[in-house]
């Protein structure tokens, strides 16, 4: 599995964190694009998503439009980003 594309669906803050949880802590991820646009991400979720984005060694595309991640969460991903 490469690539997600999981517009539109509503799995929630709970459902959100853990499955960003459990690919944080899978080694042999290899998900290299997430389409998320439209899931109503928060900053909490968003939290959960940079941890998973900081260990990821495959991400190279993660869309995010449409959501509600706010600046404490846009800082959080970036930070991921950076390294």
């Amino acid at each position: 599995l490469n690539n997600i594309d999981l517009r539109g669906n509503s799995l929630g803050m709970e459902g959100w964190c853990a499955i960003f949880a459990a690919l944080r802590d899978n080694n042999e991820n290899k998900i290299e694009s997430w389409n998320l646009s439209g899931q109503g991400i928060n900053a909490e979720v968003a939290k959960v998503l940079a941890e998973y984005v900081s260990v990821s060694r495959v991400l190279t595309n993660l869309r995010l439009n449409n959501n509600i991640i706010r600046d404490e969460g846009a800082k959080a991903i970036a930070e991921a980003l950076r390294g």
